[in-house]
């Protein structure tokens, strides 16, 4: 007797206002899965500044700072280390002394985008090399 009555609960919880429970289901499992497919996340990474197309007639002193922050936006994946990121300046507009020029970002992979750079630019010292005044003696 007493197991019919429990029989009788359970099957009341299950099955009443069933099909309001299998919309309240369904809409929850979409929910979801709308949420966790365009979840962004973002990554900072740090990257050593290179300089590129430097004047044969300029060598690089110092580079200030010599790191940058890059910022990435993208979905999230586990191949985090597939990523590489080159950060650079364009020397050929180098004079010598102080030079304040804008930090590029290249990255190998099309599913994140650069959301910032910090800083924007940094400062390069140059100076004449002396190979080239001993060649044109």
């Amino acid at each position: 007797m007493k197991l019919k009555k429990q029989v009788r609960k359970i099957k009341i919880l299950i099955f009443e206002n069933f099909s309001l429970k299998l919309l309240s289901f369904i809409v929850s499992f979409l929910l979801w899965l709308n949420v966790s497919s365009q979840t962004q996340s973002k990554f900072q990474i740090y990257s050593y500044v290179d300089v590129i197309d430097i004047p044969q007639d300029l060598d690089v002193k110092k580079i200030k700072p010599e790191k940058v922050k890059v910022i990435l936006e993208g979905s999230y994946s586990n191949k985090l280390d597939d990523i590489k990121v080159k950060t650079f300046v364009k020397g050929d507009k180098l004079k010598e002394g102080k030079n304040e020029l804008p930090v590029e970002v290249v990255i190998n992979s099309s599913k994140y985008k650069v959301v910032s750079i910090q800083p924007e630019s940094v400062i390069i010292y140059t100076y004449k090399n002396s190979t080239q005044n001993k060649e044109s003696q």
